[in-house]
């Protein structure tokens, strides 16, 4: 690239008198000088191969940067003054303006990407190393490429990588050993329920040979009852005309009977009333007798009356009792001793 000040050739100074459009023109051409000044620096460092950068080259790259990007920021300034001017005067300075953006912006980007070479590259090799480790843990965890992997130094990853190696293929086993036991639950089941099946069909034919016997049990135990009820009606209808037989010939004796006890009671109640007269004469005359006799006993044992009511009344204080049936006993007891106090004292 030649060491040549930019042209200021916008299309915009076109419609602007000639003496306006050289104004504008000389109002940025101190820029365009300024950017020039600075063209071979750019070409030289911008030749050097990108193989061959190293920490210094990032330096220069960086200074000549803020260098150029001042030709922009001054333009900058100027466009801002000019901007005073009618609106065809800021369009021309507008274009002006544009084009020495655009002629600092490519170098200022060319010179940036430079500068931060070694930044890049590191990026690069943090990116490549991120995708290299996120395709390695994906094997084994379902987030690896959400996970911050590049930060790691070497032997912190192999450790994690290897953990998580560790847990997956631990987490595989215990699948595997989860499937293996539900198929042997499965086969087992399968296995019980076969066997559940043979022994529901082999109840079930005895259920249905126990039911056919049943049956033919109940139509025989059904004609034997039938059979048994024809002779139980027979038997009982000639009990009923024997026992009615029966019944008859033992009221009709019964009857003859009761005629001639009637008969005979109607005698012997007459002969015990005259008895029973003769004697209650008879007792009444011995009962006289018997009273003349104790009322000439008595007349000689008014003392001792006297004495066996005072033993009988001691009776009745006597004695003591605990118990309330004992207790009771002993009032009768007292309660009987007054009756036969009253019946002496008569």
């Amino acid at each position: 690239m030649t060491n040549e000040i930019v042209k200021l050739e916008a299309p915009e100074l076109q419609g602007l008198e000639k003496s306006k459009a050289e104004q504008i023109k000389a109002t940025f051409e101190p820029m365009a000088k300024m950017l020039s000044e600075f063209e071979n620096q750019y070409n030289e460092l911008m030749a050097i191969p990108i193989e061959d950068m190293t920490e210094e080259l990032t330096a220069k790259y960086k200074r000549l940067r803020l260098d150029i990007g001042k030709v922009r920021i001054e333009t900058g300034k100027l466009k801002d003054k000019q901007k005073e001017y009618i609106k065809l005067e800021d369009r021309a300075i507008m274009g002006v303006h544009n084009i020495l953006v655009w002629a600092v912006k490519e170098k200022e980007d060319n010179l940036k990407e430079r500068e931060d070479y070694f930044e890049i590259q590191e990026q690069k090799r943090l990116d490549a190393l991120q995708l290299e480790r996120a395709e390695q843990l994906s094997l084994y965890v379902e987030d690896a490429f959400e996970r911050n992997l590049s930060a790691m130094d070497n032997d912190v990853w192999s450790a994690y990588l290897n953990t998580k190696k560790k847990e997956h293929e631990d987490k595989i086993a215990a699948e595997q050993k989860a499937e293996e036991d539900r198929i042997a639950k499965e086969r087992a089941e399968a296995e019980e329920r076969k066997r559940i099946a043979a022994e529901n069909e082999k109840l079930k034919k005895e259920a249905e040979e126990r039911e056919r016997w049943r049956e033919k049990r109940e139509k025989a135990e059904q004609e034997r009852k039938a059979k048994e009820e024809a002779e139980r009606k027979i038997r009982e209808e000639k009990e009923r005309k024997e026992r009615a037989e029966y019944e008859a010939k033992i009221k009709a004796e019964r009857e003859a009977r009761e005629k001639f006890e009637r008969e005979e009671r109607a005698k012997r109640e007459k002969l015990e009333s005259e008895l029973k007269a003769k004697e209650e004469a008879e007792r009444k005359a011995k009962e006289e007798e018997a009273a003349r006799f104790q009322a000439e006993l008595s007349k000689g044992d008014e003392a001792k009356v006297k004495d066996l009511i005072a033993d009988l009344k001691n009776l009745k204080s006597k004695y003591t009792f605990k118990s309330a049936k004992n207790q009771k006993m002993y009032t009768d007891v007292s309660m009987l001793i007054d009756k036969v106090i009253n019946h002496i004292e008569k």
